[in-house]
């Protein structure tokens, strides 16, 4: 009896086992009715250890999102080539790996360069931050700290020496420019230093002040193939680097070397996170993306990327200037210009002494003149001559001030020489020859490192002389040295100009420019445009 009793209590049991085993079956099979959902994310490969990691623990709690089984894949690619990979017009690089429906980039600038409409959902928030430095030896931080030294200092080291901070013997600052986030987030700190707009703007992007100032770090920068081989290439005096940008945290994780944080506000590696949209991603995927950033933001990721070498991230991601931006950014550090050795040529003629405004034509030219100089850095140069008709002698044009860097003393030449400078009684000029000579004396007067240009200012023009336009041109093409490329610029103001002098600006990649006054500030902007945009 009693055997046959156990024995129907463990056959109930079984079916009891059997029945409860069942029902979690079910139950698990309706809550992933709908099957797996794998969500693909692309990390920097600076973050990807945490980050993976981070995955892997959210994967163990078996996570189930509307009515799917979610996972988290993730594939570590440097944020450059994902920027190719979305901006290039091409079906997706498999070599990148799956089509990310989460990409979390090095910083707000790959965000901002990869800017495509429709491709990214909502604001990307960032996930961990680290400061962007100068790794530099001990010896050279300790100096560069204590002559308190900011970014916009950096350029006039690179170009010139460190026996300004007290170290001598080491040359110039011999800052490597390695392709990647670091660099450019150094060179658009110090435009937005030199511009005075945080982030850089796109005006200022294009500016000539902050052309030239990148233009200096860029000039003399040794050459480094990444921020790893330039790291492995510093040392003291007598090395070829002495400095590079990196992230703190690639300096925290290789050791031995110290970090220099110049003077002013400091860019940052702010990785955010990015929910792409397209085709290739769902709503279920972009729900777990969401879902993902926000467990990687939580207290106990933290903890992880703290330990890791970050810092905390912000709550929202840190503004960055716009694609149109860093791609000037980009392409002055590929090719740079050290600023503008500037020829003008100004109009004397009779007209040139009518009201425009509340003062005269001719004084409205020569302090707008006078301001753009006050704000050209003192690498640029700039010469002034005058044109009119029988100017000096049966010489149509008189050499002011020749052309020269903008030393003390060649701006004092020019503040000199502007005020002496009237409007004639000559109702015609001879704009072409005069223009003709200037293009000569810019081309033999070569500035090396420079873009060298003539430009003509006139409210005509009333050119009575021997020399058609089509002569005119004929010897500026004669004129030309491949070697030696000098831009002509032309404002014409309140005059109709001549095809002429729009066809010998177009030829040589400048700009040609009709403002009905010299009394707006269209004109001043016109000026400084001519005169410090490389």
């Amino acid at each position: 009896m009693v055997a046959v009793l156990l024995l129907v209590a463990a056959v109930f049991a079984f079916f009891q086992l059997s029945d409860r085993a069942a029902n979690r079956d079910k139950s698990a099979a309706a809550e992933c009715k709908d099957g797996p959902s794998t969500l693909f994310v692309t990390v920097d490969p600076e973050l990807a250890d945490p980050v993976r990691a981070a995955a892997d623990r959210y994967n163990a709690t078996n996570p189930k999102v509307r009515d799917h089984c979610a996972k988290v894949v993730v594939t570590a690619q440097p944020s450059a080539a994902i920027i190719t990979g979305f901006t290039a017009n091409t079906p997706w690089n498999g070599a990148l790996g799956p089509q990310p429906g989460l990409w979390i980039a090095d910083s707000m600038r790959s965000i901002e360069s990869m800017r495509v409409p429709g491709l990214i959902e909502g604001t990307p928030v960032p996930v961990a931050t680290t400061p962007i430095v100068l790794a530099v030896p001990d010896d050279l931080r300790q100096a560069l700290e204590q002559a308190k030294v900011t970014w916009l200092d950096l350029p006039r080291l690179q170009q010139g020496s460190l026996d300004e901070v007290g170290l001598t013997g080491w040359g110039g600052l011999r800052m490597a420019l390695p392709p990647g986030d670091a660099t450019v987030a150094a060179a658009a700190a110090v435009g937005a230093t030199v511009s005075g707009t945080d982030p850089l703007s796109d005006a200022a992007a294009q500016s000539g002040q902050v052309v030239a100032a990148i233009s200096g770090l860029a000039a003399k920068a040794p050459q480094a193939a990444d921020v790893t081989a330039a790291l492995a290439g510093l040392d003291g005096a007598g090395s070829t680097i002495h400095a590079v940008a990196a992230t703190e945290q690639q300096l925290k994780s290789l050791g031995g070397t110290s970090a220099f944080r110049p003077m002013g506000t400091a860019p940052v590696a702010d990785h955010p996170a990015a929910l792409m949209s397209g085709a290739w991603v769902d709503k279920t995927q972009n729900l777990i993306a969401s879902i993902f950033v926000d467990y990687l933001r939580a207290p106990q990721q933290s903890q992880a990327f703290t330990a890791a070498g970050f810092t905390a991230a912000p709550a929202a991601a840190v503004s960055a200037p716009s694609r149109t931006a860093l791609d000037k950014v980009r392409a002055t550090l590929a090719n740079p210009v050290l600023g503008v050795q500037a020829t003008v040529l100004v109009d004397v003629s009779s007209s040139m002494g009518n009201t425009d405004g509340s003062a005269t034509r001719i004084s409205n030219v020569l302090g707008a003149l006078s301001s753009t100089m006050n704000v050209m850095p003192p690498d640029f140069g700039l010469g002034v001559w005058t044109f009119a008709k029988n100017l000096d002698g049966t010489t149509p044009y008189k050499v002011q001030t020749p052309t020269a860097a903008l030393s003390d003393q060649q701006r004092t030449a020019l503040d000199t020489a502007l005020p002496a400078v009237k409007a004639t009684e000559a109702r015609t000029d001879q704009a072409y020859p005069s223009l003709l000579a200037a293009y000569r004396a810019a081309v033999q007067g070569y500035t090396a490192g420079r873009t060298n240009s003539v430009l003509l200012i006139t409210d005509g023009p009333d050119d009575d002389s021997t020399l058609t336009g089509a002569k005119l041109l004929s010897d500026l093409t004669a004129a030309t040295d491949s070697a030696r490329p000098v831009r002509i610029d032309i404002i014409v103001i309140g005059g109709n100009g001549t095809e002429t002098l729009q066809t010998a600006a177009q030829r040589t990649g400048g700009t040609y420019t009709r403002l009905p006054t010299s009394d707006d500030i269209s004109f001043g902007t016109a000026m400084v445009h001519a005169l410090t945009t490389p």
